[in-house]
C-alpha cells in the first residue's frame, strides 16, 4: 500500500515536527514507495488529500494534530466518489490535543509501521456541519471529533489568539478554566431530528462523533464513531458557580447525567441564536451559528490498530 504522509510543521506549537522528524527515514525506508509531503496553511491539507487520490496513494496519514485529520477527512470526503474509494486514512498523532488517535487507541511511534504493513481498516461515522461564515456566507465542514458551541466556541478562540505554551491537556484545560469563568448562556432554538425542543439558554452545546476534545477532556463518553448517531451534549443556563464543581468532572465524563447536563443521540441537528455563537470544529476555530449537523455513517475508512 503506497503510503503518503502528510505532515504539519505546525502541529504542537512546533513541537510536533521534533517527534516526528527521527521517525520520517524509518518509515520511508519500512514503507517502499511512501512519500512525505507538508503543510504550508491552515486548510493545505485537504487540498494535498485530493492531490494524493488523483495520484493513487492507498493510504493518507495525517501527522499533526486533529485540526490536521479534520482537514484530511473533510478534503477526503469532498473528493469524487471514485478517486476515494481504493484510499484509507489514518493519523500519526504529533498535535496537541489527539483526541481522535486516543479515541482509536493510535499512537505516534514503529508499531504504526504494522497497522500500514498489515492494515485493519474500520469504517468511521463523519459528522457534516453546514455554518455561517463571519461575512455571513454560508459554509460546510466535515469532522471526526466533536463540534463544540457556545462556551466550547469561546474556548477554541481564545485558544487560537493565545496558542497553547503549555502543551495541549494543560492549555486546554486553563483557557477552559479563563472563559467559564466569564461564561454567560446562550439562547439558542434546536431541532432534533426535525422535533422542535423547548426554548432554553444554554452554556454549551456539543455535537460528538467521538469520545474526548480539548486534549482529553470526555465531553461524550459513550459516543461511538461507529454506530450511525451523533452524541448531542447540552449545558444549561447553570451559575458559574454549578459550572466550575462540575468542571472536574469532564475528564472522567461524570458530567454526564448531573443537573443541567442532558445527553441524547441524534441524526440531525438545527441550532440558531438571535445572539453571535461561535463554533470549534475539531479544534479549529471556524464558523457561527445559524448551523445544521447530520451524521454520515460508515463514511470513512480509517486505519488502525485493530479491526
Amino acid at each position: 500500500m503506497r503510503t503518503l504522509f502528510i505532515v504539519n510543521p505546525a502541529a504542537g506549537n512546533g513541537r510536533g515536527a521534533s517527534r516526528w522528524g527521527p521517525a520520517e527515514a524509518r518509515l520511508l525506508l519500512a514503507l517502499p514507495g511512501s512519500a512525505v509531503w507538508r503543510t504550508r496553511a491552515p486548510g493545505h491539507a485537504a487540498e494535498l488529500v485530493l492531490k494524493a487520490l488523483e495520484q493513487g496513494f492507498g493510504a493518507i496519514v495525517a501527522v499533526g494534530g486533529d485540526g490536521t485529520a479534520g482537514e484530511m477527512v473533510d478534503g477526503y470526503l469532498k473528493a469524487p466518489p471514485a478517486l476515494r474509494a481504493r484510499a484509507a486514512l489514518g493519523t500519526w498523532p504529533v498535535g496537541s490535543g489527539c483526541d481522535l488517535a486516543r479515541h482509536l487507541g493510535l499512537k505516534a511511534d514503529e508499531s504504526f509501521v504494522d497497522v500500514l504493513k498489515k492494515p485493519k481498516i474500520r469504517r468511521l461515522d463523519a459528522g457534516l456541519v453546514e455554518f455561517t461564515m463571519e461575512d455571513g456566507s454560508s459554509a460546510r465542514r466535515h469532522f471526526l471529533n466533536v463540534v463544540s458551541l457556545g462556551l466550547g466556541g469561546d474556548i477554541g478562540r481564545r485558544t487560537q489568539a493565545k496558542g497553547k505554551r503549555f502543551g495541549g491537556t494543560l492549555s486546554y484545560m486553563l483557557l477552559s478554566l479563563s472563559c467559564l469563568l466569564k461564561s454567560k448562556p446562550y439562547p439558542m432554538k434546536i431541532l432534533v431530528d426535525g422535533e422542535s425542543q423547548p426554548g432554553a439558554s444554554y452554556h454549551l452545546l456539543a455535537v460528538a462523533n467521538t469520545s474526548t476534545t480539548g486534549g482529553g477532556m470526555k465531553i461524550a463518553p459513550e459516543a461511538d464513531a461507529q454506530d450511525g448517531l451523533l452524541d448531542f451534549i447540552s449545558v444549561g443556563a447553570l451559575s458559574r458557580l454549578s459550572l466550575l464543581g462540575r468542571f472536574p468532572l469532564i475528564y472522567s465524563g461524570g458530567h454526564i447525567g448531573t443537573s443541567g447536563v442532558s445527553h441524547k443521540r441524534v441524526r440531525r441537528l438545527e441550532i440558531s441564536s438571535e445572539r453571535t455563537v461561535y463554533l470549534n470544529i475539531d479544534g479549529d476555530a471556524i464558523g457561527a451559528l445559524p448551523a445544521v449537523f447530520q451524521v454520515l455513517p460508515a463514511a470513512v475508512p480509517f486505519l488502525c490498530a485493530t479491526a
